[in-house]
């Protein structure tokens, strides 16, 4: 399902102690891409907020208050059904980091400061590829 096809807008939620950093990305994906986005400030309130309400995309920082960002990826890839969506933004770009989170279950790994452009191209590839897999299902 691309975010074009979908009946609502994707729900995008952004885990990130940085208030500043959390925000303007925020702002870019409602008003530059038309997602519905919700902020949480540390590891605990961002499983809350992901099993209040869940998303289809989280974008989480690994070094948070309250529960890390690599055991939030883990209780939620390991949790959620469907799976959302799940990228990690970290100021941590090496080898070791980057395999701690693909073994956390990220499906994405970014350095920050991350480019909302290229989070935003990474959103729509993954929702277009789930679209053309239910289409050739569909046939």
């Amino acid at each position: 399902m691309s975010s074009a096809t979908l009946t609502r807008p994707l729900l995008v939620l952004i885990i990130e102690d940085n208030v500043d950093t959390a925000e303007g990305l925020a702002r870019f994906l409602r008003i530059g891409c038309g997602y519905t986005v919700v902020t949480a400030l540390d590891g605990l309130k961002g499983l809350q907020a992901a099993r209040n309400d869940p998303p289809d995309v989280i974008i989480c920082d690994l070094g948070l208050p309250k529960r890390n960002g690599l055991l939030v990826g883990e209780e939620i890839a390991a949790a959620q059904n469907p799976r959302p969506l799940l990228m990690a933004v970290t100021g941590y770009g090496d080898a070791a980091t980057r395999d701690l989170a693909q073994n956390a279950g990220f499906d994405h790994f970014l350095v920050k400061p991350a480019d909302p452009f290229e989070i935003e191209a990474l959103i729509e590839a993954h929702f277009a590829s789930r679209a053309d897999q239910s289409a050739d299902n569909d046939s």
